[in-house]
């Protein structure tokens, strides 16, 4: 699939696949898309974890108890 590990501020991961870009500003983060697009835009907390802006069309799922967001979103096999 071709994921890629994120190390985050309070012990968070992000878990993306590796064609996305990830930015971040203290406990804020921005992940970019293949295409420089927007995904989400999100902040990360001891035991938080916030959105503040995403894409529609992103699928993720956050695992509290491993301090995880996992992006489930693969670009299409032209894309790469």
């Amino acid at each position: 699939m071709g994921n890629k590990s994120h190390g985050l501020k309070c012990g968070w991961t992000l878990i993306a696949h590796k064609t996305f870009k990830l930015f971040s500003n203290d406990n804020s983060y921005v992940v970019l898309d293949q295409d420089s697009d927007v995904v989400m835009h999100f902040t990360v907390k001891e035991s938080e974890f916030e959105v503040i802006n995403n894409n529609w069309g992103v699928n993720y799922k956050v695992i509290p108890g491993f301090k995880t967001i996992k992006f489930l979103n693969v670009p299409d096999e032209e894309e790469e």
